[in-house]
C-alpha cells in the first residue's frame, strides 16, 4: 500500500512545477496567456489592465455623449478587447491626437485604438496591426464659398481640379485640415499649389469651411458625412461632400515596437472577434444612425 503522505509529497511538488511553467494569470482573471516575451503584453497580464489611448474627438469613433461619458467606436473596440483578455480597461484620452505616439513610446499606454490612418511616416515610430476600417480622404466643399472659384457645382476631385487648372485658379484653392492628421500629409501630393490652414481639431477645421475660411476641407469620408449630417442649420444645401475619396486610407491599432506576440494577438483579435464574429458590424450601426426622414444633404454614400 503506498503511503498517502508520500503522495501527497508528489503531489505538492508537481503543483508547484505546474505553477512555474504555466503562463501567468493577470489578477481579475484573464486567460492563460502567452505573451511570448512580449513587454507590453507581460506587463497587462502581470497587472491586470489594458490601457487604451483614444483620439481626444472624432466622432463617431471616440467621443463625449449628452450624459458626458465617453462613447464611439473604439470605446466599444476597446471594451471588446479587455473583455477577451480577461482584464480591466483604462481609457487614456490625451489633451491631442500626436500625443499617443509618445505615450505608446514611453509605455503609458498599450494600444492606440484612435480611428489612426496607417501611413508610412507613423510606422517609423509605432508598428501598426492590420487595418480594422477601410476608408478614403475625400473634399466638404463649400458650395457658396467655392462659387468664388467656379467650383461650386464639382462633384468629385477631378472635376475639382480639371475646373481649377483650366481656370488658372489651383493656386487660389484655400484647404483646411486638421494639425497631424493622416489627411493633411496628402495635400501637397494631391493639392500641390493649394494654400493649407492649419487648425486643431477636425470640428474646427469644418467649422472654417461652414464660415468661408476655407474653400475646402479634406478628411476622412466618415467624419466628413457625419459632420455634414450632425450639422444641418450649417451644411443642408450649403455644402457637398464628394462620393468618392481621392485617397484610400486604413485604420489600424498601434503599438511600441518590439512587441511581436502582442501585435499577432491583436492582428488575430481584428479577424476573429471584430469580422468574422461581426462586433465591428454592430458598433458602426449603433452609432451611424440612419438619416433622418425628410432630410435632403447632398453627401457621399456611405462604404458601410
Amino acid at each position: 500500500m503506498k503511503d498517502r503522505k508520500t503522495d501527497h509529497t508528489c503531489v505538492a511538488v508537481i503543483a508547484v512545477l505546474l505553477i512555474a511553467i504555466l503562463p501567468v494569470q493577470s489578477a481579475v482573471g484573464a486567460e492563460r496567456i502567452v505573451t511570448g516575451g512580449s513587454p507590453v503584453l507581460e506587463r497587462i497580464v502581470a497587472e491586470g489592465v489594458i490601457r487604451v489611448g483614444v483620439n481626444p474627438l472624432f466622432k463617431p469613433f471616440s467621443f463625449t455623449n449628452e450624459k458626458k461619458e465617453r462613447v464611439g467606436i473604439d470605446i466599444d473596440i476597446a471594451n471588446l478587447l479587455a473583455s477577451g483578455l480577461g482584464v480591466k480597461l483604462e481609457i487614456v484620452v490625451p489633451d491631442t491626437f500626436l500625443d499617443l505616439f509618445p505615450l505608446a513610446q514611453n509605455g503609458e499606454i498599450d494600444v492606440i485604438i484612435a480611428a489612426m490612418s496607417r501611413i508610412f511616416q507613423r510606422s517609423q515610430w509605432i508598428d501598426f496591426t492590420d487595418s480594422y476600417y477601410d476608408t478614403g480622404i475625400s473634399v466638404m466643399l463649400s458650395k457658396a464659398k467655392g462659387s468664388g472659384l467656379g467650383i461650386s457645382q464639382v462633384k468629385s476631385y477631378k472635376e475639382l481640379m480639371n475646373q481649377l487648372r483650366n481656370a488658372r485658379k489651383e493656386d487660389q484653392l484655400i484647404i483646411a485640415a486638421t494639425t497631424g492628421q493622416g489627411a493633411i500629409k496628402s495635400i501637397p501630393s494631391f493639392f500641390p499649389k493649394a494654400k493649407i490652414k492649419e487648425y486643431p481639431t477636425n470640428e474646427e477645421s469644418a467649422e472654417a469651411v461652414a464660415k468661408g475660411e476655407a474653400h475646402i476641407m479634406v478628411h476622412d469620408e466618415i467624419f466628413l458625412n457625419s459632420w455634414v449630417k450632425d450639422n444641418p442649420d450649417k451644411a443642408l444645401y450649403r455644402m457637398t461632400v464628394f462620393r468618392k475619396p481621392y485617397k484610400p486610407d486604413s485604420y489600424g491599432f498601434g503599438i511600441a515596437k518590439g512587441n511581436q506576440s502582442f501585435l499577432n494577438l491583436l492582428n488575430m483579435f481584428i479577424y476573429d472577434q471584430l469580422y468574422a464574429q461581426g462586433y465591428f458590424k454592430q458598433f458602426m450601426e449603433k452609432y451611424l444612425k440612419p438619416q433622418p426622414e425628410g432630410a435632403s444633404f447632398d453627401v457621399g454614400e456611405s462604404e458601410l
